[in-house]
């Protein structure tokens, strides 16, 4: 178990929108490359700014993008799309961005974009999202000054509770390390709590979770309505408490929140949606697929499944039901379909040898 927030990120380096230009114009799915030459790569897309300050906003996505600092996971190491990867291309291909060199389309969302951005900020940023919105809650808004003056106290607080439900000395050992630096009671530098408040910040309001205003020279933070209730009180009234955000996120619990957040009503998966998932999955697997093995990653196909049907089709659809229904078709065309291990021995990867 590890605490759901990145701590060192930079200034607008969290945006979804960078990540879907890293993905689509700076990496590949089978071509590795040094972390260098991806930031380079990068930063020829960012506006005209101070090129210091573009060269750390490309660093830090670079960074964030992979599992270090508790990152997303979109790349593996070797800057190759993981299966988080592959999900984030199909969704922009489907969409036709892949061909757009303009950052601002990038950064101009779709609801499509924002369920599958907000299903990877979810489980990689969940806890300071449920902390922000244990705040919101107690007023209307929040002003930058305030998130400046609690911004640490936020931080101790995420620390501290991940060490209450830690299962074992270990993992508390394991937190506490990770943490450390937390513990000092020695105030952040002011030159630092910008890159510790705004990435998260932007992130909420690309994804349509809040709003940013400035009055009289100050931010001031709102939460989004849906309905009669706010955006904040939602993710507070579902989440509740680091120890329930973690039972849910362990069980996939994502898409029914993400829906409550954006104001679908979804329909539940039944018979007679199978040929819109078929068709969905079909599409996946065309995107994703490997162009010499024909394998594509089965986590991939089911994270894009669950985001198209819901996004497109207001339905809403579970790892299981994607399950059953591979099951009924290899039972009803038992070589239309081949699984393929990892490398730890777990069925990961699956080939469609005929259409579905």
């Amino acid at each position: 178990m590890e605490p759901r927030f990145i701590i060192k990120t930079h200034t607008e380096a969290l945006r979804p929108g960078n990540y879907s230009v890293l993905i689509t114009k700076c990496t590949f799915p089978d071509e590795g490359a040094n972390p260098e030459t991806v930031e380079k790569r990068l930063t020829q897309f960012f506006p005209s700014k101070k090129e210091e300050k573009v060269s750390s906003i490309a660093r830090y996505t670079v960074l964030t993008a992979t599992l270090q600092n508790r990152g997303f996971g979109f790349l593996l190491n070797n800057m190759i799309w993981s299966w988080k990867g592959h999900v984030i291309n199909t969704v922009l291909r489907h969409l036709s961005k892949s061909d757009s060199n303009d950052l601002s389309a990038f950064n101009q969302l779709t609801n499509i974009e924002r369920i599958c951005y907000l299903r990877f900020f979810f489980e990689t940023e969940g806890a300071i999202f449920l902390k922000l919105a244990e705040r919101f809650c107690n007023t209307e808004q929040i002003s930058y000054q305030y998130l400046k003056d609690n911004i640490q106290d936020i931080f101790r607080e995420i620390y501290q509770e991940y060490i209450d439900i830690a299962p074992d000395f270990r993992a508390r050992s394991r937190i506490k390390e990770m943490f450390g630096e937390m513990k000092s009671k020695r105030p952040y530098d002011d030159s630092t709590l910008a890159h510790k408040i705004k990435p998260h910040i932007q992130a909420l309001a690309d994804l349509g979770i809040l709003y940013i205003n400035k009055a009289d020279g100050e931010y001031e933070f709102a939460p989004t309505s849906i309905g009669t209730a706010s955006s904040f009180s939602i993710i507070y009234s579902r989440l509740k408490s680091i120890q329930n955000m973690e039972n849910m996120f362990l069980s996939n619990e994502y898409f029914p929140l993400i829906a409550k957040l954006y104001g679908l009503t979804p329909t539940a998966y039944s018979e007679n949606h199978r040929d819109l998932l078929i068709e969905t999955i079909s599409y996946g697997y065309k995107c994703m697929c490997n162009k010499i093995t024909r394998m594509a990653d089965i986590d991939a196909l089911v994270e894009w499944s669950c985001i198209k049907m819901l996004s497109q089709h207001n339905i809403l659809v579970t790892r299981q039901h994607i399950d059953d229904l591979f099951n009924r078709i290899r039972k009803e065309h038992p070589s239309s379909i081949q699984y393929h291990l990892d490398g730890k021995g777990r069925i990961a990867y699956i080939i469609f040898t005929e259409p579905l």
